[in-house]
Order: structure tokens, then C-alpha cells, then sequence
């Protein structure tokens, strides 16, 4: 009986100790998966700034209202996809669509208030 107790004791002990280094990978890919979703966010982060330089750049009338607006697009669709990569399919419990939506939403209200502010001060 103590011998069976004790190899039951060492197995466990094994077991404990041996756990980390053997369920290593899923720790690697959790840790990966954070990784790209970090880099996805910083992408998205500089696209929003360039956005942001561009509706400057629109406001002291570097560019005309069409390059604008292509441009604006362009980014606005490139920091959707990012987004919807960021989310991805473990990502938050909201629906992605969902949150792409609000992310547009937001962003129009950022960029409507920002050309509203540029017409006053003309």
C-alpha cells in the first residue's frame, strides 16, 4: 500500500512539474495570437493618425475635396479590415460586424465634427 501511495506521489509530482514544459505550446500560440494582435492594432493606430494628418492637410487646403475623399476612403476601408483581423474569430464576445460598424459610425462623427470646425473658421 505505501509503495503504491508513493509511486502515485512521485507520478503526481512528475505530472506537476512536467505540465508547463509539455502544454508549451499552447501557451506559444496563445502568446502568439497576442503578438499579432498587437501589431494588427498598432497598424490601425497609424492609419487612424494618417487620417487624421489627412483631414489637416484638407483643412489648410493641400488637398482638393476629391483627393480627400479618395484618400479618407481608402484608409477607412484598410482600418475596417484591420479591425475586423484584430477581432478575428476569438476575438471580443461582439459580433465583429457589430463593431466594425461602430468603428465607421465613430469615425464619421470624428470626421464630420472636424469638417464642421474647418467651414467655421473659414
Amino acid at each position: 500500500m505505501a509503495i503504491a501511495f508513493g509511486a502515485l506521489l512521485a507520478f503526481f509530482v512528475v505530472a506537476v512539474i512536467a505540465y508547463p514544459f509539455l502544454g508549451s505550446r499552447r501557451y506559444r500560440l496563445a502568446s502568439q495570437r497576442f503578438v499579432n494582435r498587437e501589431k494588427l492594432r498598432v497598424e490601425r493606430l497609424q492609419v487612424y493618425r494618417k487620417i487624421s494628418d489627412l483631414e489637416v492637410d484638407h483643412a489648410s487646403g493641400d488637398l482638393t475635396e476629391s483627393d480627400f475623399q479618395s484618400q479618407r476612403d481608402q484608409l477607412r476601408v484598410t482600418a475596417a479590415e484591420l479591425l475586423r483581423e484584430e477581432s478575428g474569430p476569438d476575438g471580443p464576445a461582439m459580433d465583429s460586424d457589430e463593431q466594425l460598424e461602430q468603428e465607421i459610425s465613430r469615425m464619421r462623427k470624428r470626421s464630420s465634427r472636424s469638417s464642421e470646425t474647418g467651414n467655421e473658421s473659414k
